[in-house]
This record gives C-alpha cells, structure tokens and sequence, in this order.
C-alpha cells in the first residue's frame, strides 16, 4: 500500500512536469483533490531538487578522456573539449515585486538556466536562478564554474582541456570562444568558428531535449520563484537521469526542437564579453585554428594522392 502510494506521487508530479495540463485537471486524472495534488508536487519536486547534485555532477577523468575523444571525432579535430556551455531563458509568470529583473530582451519574464552538457547531452553543471533580465556574461561571472575555471591554484580544467561557447562567454585558457566576424576572417579562423558551432549545437540539442521532454518548462504559471526554480531543477535531474539510464538518447532524437530561447550572439558590440580576451586563452584559440586548416590541408592532399 505505501509503495502504491508513493508510485502515485511520483507519477503524478513526472505527469504534471512532462505536461502543459492544468493542476485541476491532473488532480482529476489521479482522483484527488487539486489542495493534495499541489503539495504532493511540492514534495517531489522538492526531493528532486535536493538529489539534483547526484545527478549533475562535473565529469571525472575517464570521463572527460572519453568527451574528448567523441568530440574530436565529430569536429574531426578540434581538440581538448569537454562540453558545452550555453544560457536558455525558462520563461515563467510575471513574478511580484521585481518583475522588471526577470523581464528580458525578448520581451518576456524568465529565469536563465545556464547548463554545461557534455558529448550526450547529459549536464554536467547547471546554474538555475537567474533573472531574464542578466547578460549571458555576467551570469556566467557569478556562477561557480566561473571561479573553478579562472582558479590557478586549483583549476578545474588542465591547460590542454576546454568547454566551448558562443561569443557572449570570455575567451579564456579554459574556454574557447569564436573569432569576432567582421567580415575580413582568415581561412583559418573561419574554419575554427564553422567548427565550434557544429559541435557547440549540442547544448542546444540538449536544452531541446529537455523542453521537449519536460513540457512544463515551456511556461512555469506558478508565483513563487524559489518554486520555479525547483520545477527547472527538478526537470535537469529527471533529464540526467534518463540519459544515464539509456531511456534516450540525444542523439537519436533528431526532430529536436532547438528553439528554445537559447541566447544567441545578437548583442551589441560594447556587451559583448569577447573583448575581455585572456592572452593564453587567445593563443591557444590560434594554435587549434592552425591544426584544424593543417587538418583540413592534409585531408585534400591525401584525397588527390
């Protein structure tokens, strides 16, 4: 009897994130009344939250060995990567009080979740919270990957090994960037930026995935933003969860829906985080863009041959 009864709430709350369906509604799907149905969201959703660490956690050695190699193998070259890192607004109600934090450029209220996902899709950091309303940059500045990366002490990433992003993030030792187009790139640099965004697409794929699967995050209807922060918190959990247990596969999914409002580079110039360029982080960038036209060079050779 416990068991059947703590099945029904776990279904219930997976129904009620998985769908864009009105609590009243889902209340009379499970046979109870919309008060219970709520609190019992509440406390999954909750529990969800609370286990999202054992879920989401940084990749370890083998781990990141193996990202490695799969994006080197996509890219057919870029090396050191890691994973992804990009920002996507969850839009949600206008929130009391501060409202005007939480209204973006899109002209919307949200809540930025900023994800790092590896060769899967799977996420291997998540900073959930922020208002719409913040820079992709700045957001990333105060999150704690942001400090783990910059940490000469104790880095968090070798000098060899990097997470990519678009050109709203720092171009740093640890993060590698795109070329600013202006119209004028070198055969290299371009074939560098045409690289990084074929393999970048993949944290657009994953936030994709996890719209398309939690259907609640398309529009979070609840007051409480501490609330919709533990409904995103709860859908990044389920969505590791499934890709560890092989219940789906990212790259199976190919009607994914990537618009999603992901922030994309449309920023002005003086915003743009890519001037703050750090000087090892711009000769490494260099040295990968050499190796992928030399790539690239050797490849047609040995064709012609």
């Amino acid at each position: 009897m416990i068991y059947h009864y703590l099945s029904k709430k776990l279904l219930l709350t997976l129904w009620i994130i998985a769908t864009p369906e009105s609590f009243r509604s889902v209340a009379d799907r499970f046979g109870l009344s919309k008060c219970v149905t709520w609190k019992i969201f509440k406390e999954v959703v909750w529990v969800l939250k609370r286990i999202m660490p054992r879920f989401i956690r940084w990749s370890n050695d083998v781990e990141c060995v193996e990202s490695e190699r799969i994006f080197r193998m996509r890219s057919r070259g870029f090396p050191g990567v890691v994973g992804a890192i990009d920002g996507c607004h969850i839009p949600i109600k206008q929130p009391p009080g501060n409202a005007n934090d939480y209204y973006n450029r899109k002209e919307f209220h949200s809540i930025i979740l900023q994800g790092v996902c590896d060769h899967t899709g799977k996420f291997i950091d998540c900073l959930i919270g922020r208002p719409g309303r913040a820079h992709d940059a700045a957001v990333f500045r105060s999150s704690n990957i942001y400090g783990r990366l910059i940490d000469e002490a104790n880095p968090l990433l070798p000098s060899q090994r990097h997470i990519i992003g678009d050109s709203a993030y720092p171009l740093l030792k640890n993060v590698m960037t795109p070329f600013r187009d202006n119209g004028n790139l070198t055969p290299e640099k371009s074939m560098y930026n045409t690289t990084l965004s074929s393999i970048r697409s993949i944290i657009e794929r994953a936030y994709g995935l996890l719209k398309g699967k939690w259907r609640r995050l398309k529009y979070l209807d609840v007051k409480s933003i501490d609330m919709a922060n533990h409904i995103i918190a709860a859908a990044c959990t389920l969505h590791n969860f499934l890709i560890l247990h092989n219940e789906i596969a990212i790259r199976e999914n190919v009607n994914i829906d990537i618009n999603i409002n992901i922030e994309h580079e449309d920023y002005n110039s003086d915003e743009n985080d890519n001037d703050f360029q750090n000087e090892n982080g711009q000769m490494k960038r260099q040295e990968i863009a050499n190796r992928l036209l030399q790539l690239k060079r050797q490849e047609i050779a040995n064709r012609l041959l």
